[in-house]
């Protein structure tokens, strides 16, 4: 039962943390505030197929090395290979015991947070073709040489935020269990 409850207390954040983003974004655009349309990647980088793949499969080989996983396996038939010794397992589900990685609350909210600003974006960019940002800070003014080399700081928007956090909750834990 308190595995349900901590399931659904997971499903409700991520649900909130996406409607606090869009509405956010909505809000901006129906005010008729500041906002840009950003169809690159992400922060101005332009989007090729070649560069999403390698940067997914790289943090997925990530998520992978720091969780320490061990699958245990259920609800799956044994066949065996008359060819080798070796048997083929049908898998039809796969659960994650004793993982690091998931064990941890901060690390199972740093990957909430950086899956609902990743789906958040996805919306954005399923919805208008490009991701809503909107949150300017300048940090260095026009007239100041730092501005004019890094040509300002970069705008982004609510899930940005989600995605960075989160991601620094991992670095944190991934430090501390080197320790």
């Amino acid at each position: 039962m308190k595995m349900q409850k901590s399931k659904i207390l997971y499903l409700l954040s991520f649900l909130v943390l996406i409607i606090l983003d869009q509405l956010s974004k909505y809000i901006v655009r129906s005010s008729g505030g500041f906002y840009i349309c950003n169809t690159n990647l992400a922060f101005g980088v332009k989007p090729s197929y070649f560069l999403v793949f390698i940067l997914l499969l790289g943090l997925l080989l990530f998520l992978f090395k720091i969780g320490n996983y061990k699958l245990q396996i259920t609800n799956y038939k044994k066949i065996q290979n008359p060819n080798s010794q070796n048997s083929k397992l049908w898998f039809r589900n796969l659960n994650f015991e004793n993982c690091n990685l998931f064990g941890i609350w901060s690390l199972r909210f740093g990957i909430l947070l950086i899956f609902s600003g990743a789906i958040s974006n996805i919306i954005d960019r399923l919805s208008f073709g490009c991701v809503i940002d909107f949150i300017d800070l300048h940090f260095w003014p026009a007239s100041n040489a730092i501005s004019v080399a890094i040509a300002g700081w970069p705008v982004f928007n609510l899930a940005d935020i989600y995605i960075t956090f989160g991601a620094i909750l991992i670095l944190i834990n991934y430090i501390r269990s080197k320790e």
